[in-house]
């Protein structure tokens, strides 16, 4: 079969190609190998795309140069924003922790006030509490006598928070004055603003409210023991002071500081009026002369031991061994110390306000008279001298130098050793 007729046409794709070109007689020819005609396709092709591409860019420059440009503003602007939102930011934390510091820094100040006004409230306190316990007001068995001995030593409140109270058993504990010491700067604010500072706070408000319920408790104690007291003088026909002040007027709530104040004044005048009192019924014959002792014969109308004839008996009769000894029952003066007919050997005290005492049938006499002398101090011994049948005390209370029942007076008086 002969070759297809394509290949004569064209030639061979491997064979070198040839260019001739003439004018007239005179002709040139060029052999064209085919890599060069290959290369010249290319550079073609190559050259038609540049064109195209060109052109298209001339065509379409300015949009494109605007979507750039566009793009560009858009990435510029989002990045100022973005710088500008943070700026905003770290301005606001400085502001915000700078406030919080300028806060923390006047709580504190304001906690290290409080503790000092505290401190102050106690030195107020701490005569008064003093005072309350010479009375016998306050007592090591009272429920805050554990702080008041603390107070009236001298030792200043502690409002600090401990591992008991806290708000957490890891929570810190400091001092106010560590605090105020503390550099700012460098302490976690969180941390003080946050758990420190409540803590403390509460400690310092709790430790002011006890101080003034405490001030209050005692003031009500002191005010029924007076109450009572003047009602137990009041019984035997002693007259006394209205214990209640005469008071009144619209409520009008106080702040602390005045409450506190206010509740101190209270807690003085209840002192005062008790002490009053324990004052007058010192010189008041409630004691027992001879305690435990048994009575034998009562005041008022017997058969006298030796004429056996209706007579009145001026005292009552304490049966004791000879040589008991015997007690004055309330403080005063002897005006009478040796024989005295059928009292025998007798001592008499004058107690003042119109009260006296006389103790008989003595066996010894331990005073002189125009001595003063105390409660409970000896005046004599238990003997059987005078109109006596056998060893006994005849006790005498007399009020401007009546004679009243003794017992009546020792009965009042052992309710008040209950107080």
């Amino acid at each position: 079969m002969a070759p297809s007729s394509q290949g004569n046409v064209f030639g061979s794709g491997a064979a070198a190609r040839t260019i001739i070109i003439s004018r007239g007689s005179l002709g040139r020819r060029w052999t064209v190998r085919p890599w060069v005609a290959a290369s010249i396709a290319g550079l073609g092709i190559c050259a038609l795309i540049g064109c195209l591409v060109f052109g298209g860019l001339f065509f379409f420059n300015d949009n494109i140069v605007r979507a750039l440009l566009a793009r560009e503003t858009r990435m510029t602007n989002a990045y100022e924003e973005r710088m500008a939102t943070l700026r905003t930011e770290i301005d606001r934390l400085k502001t915000g922790q700078t406030k919080v510091r300028e806060t923390v820094s006047a709580q504190v100040k304001a906690l290290l006030t409080q503790q000092a006004e505290l401190t102050g409230r106690f030195e107020q306190l701490q005569p008064l509490l003093e005072k309350a316990r010479d009375m016998g007001v306050l007592t090591k068995a009272s429920p805050n006598a554990a702080s008041d001995d603390a107070s009236a030593a001298g030792r200043e409140p502690s409002a600090l928070p401990t591992a008991s109270n806290s708000s957490s058993p890891s929570t810190p504990t400091r001092h106010p004055e560590d605090i105020s010491a503390l550099s700012l700067r460098h302490a976690d604010v969180s941390e003080i603003a946050g758990l420190v500072l409540p803590t403390i706070r509460k400690s310092v408000d709790m430790v002011s409210d006890e101080q003034t319920s405490t001030i209050a408790e005692l003031a009500r104690t002191t005010r029924s023991r007076a109450d009572h007291l003047a009602e137990v003088l009041g019984s035997v026909g002693i007259r006394v002071e209205e214990t209640k002040p005469a008071i009144g007027g619209p409520y009008i709530p106080a702040d602390g500081e005045l409450s506190f104040s206010n509740s101190l004044n209270l807690l003085d005048q209840a002192l005062q009026t008790y002490g009053r009192l324990k004052t007058k019924s010192a010189r008041v014959p409630l004691a027992d002369p001879l305690p435990g002792a048994r009575v034998t014969s009562t005041f008022g109308v017997r058969p006298d031991p030796f004429f056996r004839r209706a007579a009145l008996h001026s005292g009552v009769d304490l049966a004791a061994p000879t040589g008991t000894l015997v007690r004055a029952t309330a403080s005063g003066k002897v005006v009478s110390a040796g024989e005295a007919g059928g009292y025998g050997m007798m001592v008499e005290i004058d107690h003042g306000n119109g009260f006296s005492t006389r103790y008989a049938h003595l066996s010894e006499i331990d005073v002189a008279s125009g001595s003063a002398i105390n409660a409970g101090q000896i005046v004599g011994r238990v003997g059987s001298t005078g109109r006596s049948t056998g060893s006994h005390l005849h006790y005498e209370v007399r009020t401007d130098e009546t004679p009243v029942d003794p017992e009546r007076y020792i009965r009042v008086g052992r309710k008040l050793a209950k107080l």
